[in-house]
């Protein structure tokens, strides 16, 4: 856990990003809740930019015990801290802001769209909520750099039939970091999946969108790459994309079992699916299908992460 820690703290473009929201919108006297505050790096630099209190809730023990250490050493001392989940907190806080930085590699399975709505009710009327919105984008994958990787059983030989083993590296998906030039040409070909507004309504847990391409040339296909843009405040977003500066969080690749070859005028259509539901945390199912110029049906494969080894 501590070394997920000194991976994000390291990403400069990410932490740039949280502090220039939080110099923008922590007024002197304001209270601030930090939902999954791990080492409480957000809510200490509240404090330093005027907070009055910050209450800082986060469900690892161990955490708890670091950040209450590194606010004693850093003479912080308008701090509450809370161990659990803040979905099981019942109290309310009338915070001029709730922050959360649960944005996962794939942005939903560290329960963002769960955990962020629900913490609203910690926010008086006019609060403000960081971050504002999320969007994630899909592009066809057309170089074979990651596919390779995943798919390497087709290449370990020994006269074995390494089948069981691929199916199931197939059906997950991968952080990976994918090069513009891996993609099918912008911006005719990236596709917007999902959307979410963290301020407005009940976000639902299940997420679900067809996308589809019209192939311009000749390419061939290996998977499906997403990424996300996520809105702190208006004027400052962080993003994943291939075309953005780099971030620990890198790229999600969805594979397929085989190469799709793809003539011009062909259609790529994909089917994506996630669930982050409490009781599941996270699964995935993508189904990509291949027609031609006609419509006529080449193939069709279906992936599911419950099918893989995670």
């Amino acid at each position: 856990m501590i070394e997920y820690q000194r991976l994000i703290m390291a990403d400069t473009v990410r932490t740039a990003a949280f502090e220039k929201a939080l110099r923008t919108v922590v007024k002197p006297g304001c209270t601030l809740v930090d939902v999954g505050s791990g080492t409480g790096f957000l809510a200490f630099l509240a404090s330093k930019f005027g907070a009055k209190r910050c209450i800082l809730i986060e469900r690892e023990p161990e955490f708890i015990k670091i950040s209450k250490e590194m606010a004693r050493r850093s003479n912080i001392t308008n701090c509450t801290f809370i161990c659990g989940d803040s979905r099981d907190i019942k109290k309310s806080f009338n915070a001029d802001i709730v922050i959360s930085e649960t944005l996962g590699n794939f942005a939903y399975e560290e329960n963002i769209i769960e955990t962020l709505p629900d913490a609203r009710r910690f926010l008086k009327s006019g609060g403000v909520m960081i971050p504002q919105s999320l969007r994630i984008h899909a592009a066809p994958v057309v170089r074979a750099a990651q596919w390779k990787e995943v798919t390497v059983w087709d290449r370990v030989g020994f006269d074995l039939d390494w089948s069981p083993c691929k199916e199931r590296s197939v059906n997950n998906m991968y952080v990976k970091k994918v090069e513009k030039a891996d993609l099918l040409p912008v911006p005719s070909h990236t596709t917007q999946w999902d959307e979410v507004l963290f301020a407005h309504g009940k976000i639902k847990s299940i997420r679900s969108a067809n996308l589809s391409w019209k192939l311009n040339h000749p390419a061939t296909i290996y998977g499906i790459c997403l990424w996300w843009d996520c809105t702190l405040i208006p004027g400052i977003t962080l993003s994943t994309s291939p075309f953005a500066p780099p971030t620990h969080w890198q790229q999600i690749f969805l594979p397929i079992p085989d190469p799709i070859a793809g003539a011009s005028h062909d259609t790529i259509a994909c089917t994506l699916r996630s669930d982050s539901r409490r009781s599941v945390k996270i699964n995935v199912q993508w189904e990509v299908l291949h027609k031609d110029k006609t419509g006529k049906e080449l193939v069709q494969c279906r992936m599911d992460m419950r099918r893989g080894a995670s």
